[in-house]
């Protein structure tokens, strides 16, 4: 028995560990985005270099493990329909951060996991129990909270982050649409190759020459990047999603850290309680997932 558990909660912990250093990866491209675009260079050029690392980084990639070959589509149309939804996620968040302190529009943006459990009835069919509503109830009125309305301190730039969000719930949304024929490493590629071929269209209009410090922090995003997403496929790869999935919200620490050390911005309480709120109306729904899961997982491998 003990031969057993032991391997079980060291891949746990290993994927826990995969899990947080990839949100460090996550906090680290939104606060070099947003440096970025507090330094007057457009959301587009932002979008497009970043978008250089990785693909590039991508196909090194592919191309050491063997995986080129699976990158052909037969869905063009609909990774063509999913770039367009995602697209203005990332471009809205960039402008947002112009504005707001990064903690705030992280916060926000997390609304984006109670939009996708929401618009999976209508669009999927699912059933949610009242237990999931209730959790997707409280995870909006943390978002409203953080949104501040009629306090006095109310950022319109808070909009842009809402609607950053709904965009990033339809890339979650989109990829249960198309996982049926489609791999991870085509929905990561195709979504990621179509904002920089965008981003990089714009560039005659919008391009800004970059100093060498700022190309660093350019290449540092693109590190960002490749670290949160290795960070997060490795967990999922190894460990249970109930083990990992609420791990996810360690990106909220890496905000506040991030944003205090680099800015000096000190979330306030509306901010915090709607993080709270977010926080343990997402850690519900994972436990309550994870609980409607057992019963189905006992029956496919026949434990009694």
């Amino acid at each position: 028995m003990t031969g057993v558990q032991g391997p079980s909660r060291d891949r746990r912990l290993f994927g826990i560990g995969c899990m947080i250093v990839g949100m460090f990866g996550m906090g680290g491209v939104d606060a070099s985005g947003k440096w970025l675009v507090g330094a007057d260079y457009h959301v587009f050029q932002v979008l497009a270099v970043r978008g250089w690392f990785i693909v590039v980084a991508f196909l090194i990639w592919a191309a050491a493990t063997g995986r080129l070959a699976e990158l052909p589509t037969r869905r063009p149309v609909g990774h063509f329909i999913r770039l367009l939804l995602a697209f203005p996620g990332p471009a809205l968040m960039f402008t947002a951060l112009i504005y707001m302190p990064l903690a705030d529009v992280t916060v926000i943006v997390f609304g984006s996991t109670f939009m996708t459990a929401a618009l999976s009835v209508p669009l999927f069919k699912e059933h949610i129990g009242i237990h999931r509503w209730t959790a997707i109830f409280m995870g909006f009125a943390g978002v409203v909270i953080a949104l501040r309305p009629g306090a006095g301190v109310f950022e319109p730039a808070a909009i842009l982050a809402l609607l950053a969000g709904l965009s990033f719930a339809t890339i979650n949304l989109t990829a249960r649409w198309l996982r049926e024929t489609e791999s991870t490493l085509r929905l990561v590629f195709y979504v990621m190759l179509g904002m920089m071929l965008i981003g990089s269209a714009a560039l005659p209009w919008v391009w800004k020459p970059m100093t060498l410090e700022h190309a660093a922090v350019f290449a540092a995003m693109g590190v960002f990047t490749l670290i949160g997403y290795a960070g997060m496929t490795q967990a999922f790869v190894v460990a249970p999603v109930g083990a990992v999935a609420p791990f996810e919200y360690t990106v909220l620490l890496w905000a506040v850290i991030l944003g205090f050390i680099i800015w000096g911005d000190v979330p306030d309480a509306f901010v915090w309680t709607g993080a709270a709120l977010i926080v343990g109306s997402g850690l519900y729904m994972v436990h309550r997932e994870a609980r409607a899961e057992a019963p189905a997982k006992k029956r496919r491998t026949g434990a009694v």
